[in-house]
C-alpha cells in the first residue's frame, strides 16, 4: 500500500550542519569515479560530469564506529524502530524500491513508466550516473550499515550488499526531485516531501545513519549542479518537458 504524501520532516533532520542550503552556490567538482578520466566521465549518451580532483576529499568522512555521533545514530534508529507500526514498515519496504515513479505520491497514480516512457528512459540514465559516482565513494569510506554496527537494529528490507556512506537513495532523491522541479515547478514542495519520506524510511529501516543520508543528499545536490552546466543535459530535459510534461501530470488529473 502506498503511503500518503509525507509531512515535512522534523527540524533536526533538515537543519544538519553537514549540508549547505539548497540554493547555495556549489563549487565542488566530481571525480571520474569509474573510468579514472581526469576530465570527467559521462553516461553512454554523453552527459558529462567534471572530475577535477578527488571528490572523496570533498565529503567529510563518516564518524568512527564507536564515536559519540555513531552511538547517537544507533540510539535514534532504535527509538524509531521501537515505535514501528505495520504501516511504517510497509512504507519503508515500498520506498526502498525507489525510482522516479515513487514520486507518484506527488503526481498521482497515473504517473507510471507505461504512461511516461521517455521520462522512464531519462531517469534510468540519471540513476546510472548517480550510481557511478556513489559506489566508488562507498567503497572509499567503507562505512558499515547500522544493522552491522549494532545487532539490536532490525532490518525491515532486504538490501543489496554494500556500504552505508553516502546514501545512494538520498543522492538519487536529491537529483530526481530537482529534475522533476524543472519539469513541473509547481510541485516542488511535494517532490521535497517525497524525498524526505524516502530518506526517513532508510533511517527507520536500519539501512543508513542520519549522517549518511545527509552526505548522500549533499552529493546529489552537487551532481545536479554539475549536470546543469551540461548543455546536452539541459537540452534533453527541455525536450522531455515538451514531450511528456506539457501539461504537467498533476494538471491532467484535475478539472
Amino acid at each position: 500500500m502506498k503511503p500518503d504524501i509525507p509531512r515535512p520532516p522534523h527540524k533536526r533532520f533538515r537543519t544538519s550542519g553537514i549540508l549547505p542550503p539548497v540554493c547555495a552556490a556549489v563549487s565542488l567538482l566530481l571525480l571520474g569515479c569509474a573510468s579514472g578520466d581526469k576530465r570527467g566521465f559521462s553516461t553512454g549518451d554523453h552527459w558529462r560530469v567534471p572530475a577535477s580532483g578527488d571528490f572523496s576529499a570533498k565529503i567529510p568522512p563518516p564518524p568512527r564506529q564507536n564515536s559519540p555521533a555513531a552511538l547517537e545514530g544507533v540510539r535514534e534508529i532504535l527509538d524509531l524502530q521501537a515505535r514501528a507500526t505495520p504501516r511504517k514498515i510497509a512504507s519503508a519496504r515500498w520506498t526502498y524500491e525507489f525510482s522516479v515513479f515513487s514520486f507518484s505520491l506527488a503526481l498521482g497514480p497515473s504517473f507510471t513508466a507505461k504512461n511516461y516512457p521517455q521520462t522512464a528512459k531519462l531517469f534510468r540514465r540519471l540513476n546510472s550516473l548517480v550510481q557511478r559516482v556513489n559506489t566508488p565513494l562507498k567503497d572509499h569510506f567503507r562505512a558499515p550499515h547500522p544493522f552491522q554496527v549494532d545487532k539490536r537494529v532490525k532490518r525491515f528490507v532486504d538490501a543489496v550488499p554494500g556500504y552505508d556512506y553516502p546514501s545512494y537513495h538520498a543522492a538519487r532523491c536529491a537529483v530526481f526531485q530537482r529534475v522533476l522541479s524543472v519539469l513541473d515547478p509547481g510541485q516542488h514542495t511535494k517532490f521535497e516531501a517525497v524525498s524526505a519520506r524516502v530518506e526517513e524510511d532508510r533511517v527507520f529501516a536500519g539501512e543508513h545513519f542520519r549522517y549518511s543520508i545527509e552526505a548522500g543528499r549533499r552529493l546529489g545536490e552537487q551532481i545536479f549542479q554539475e549536470l546543469q552546466n551540461d548543455q546536452r543535459f539541459r537540452r534533453d530535459v527541455l525536450k522531455l518537458k515538451g514531450a511528456e510534461w506539457t501539461p504537467a501530470p498533476d494538471s491532467r488529473n484535475s478539472f
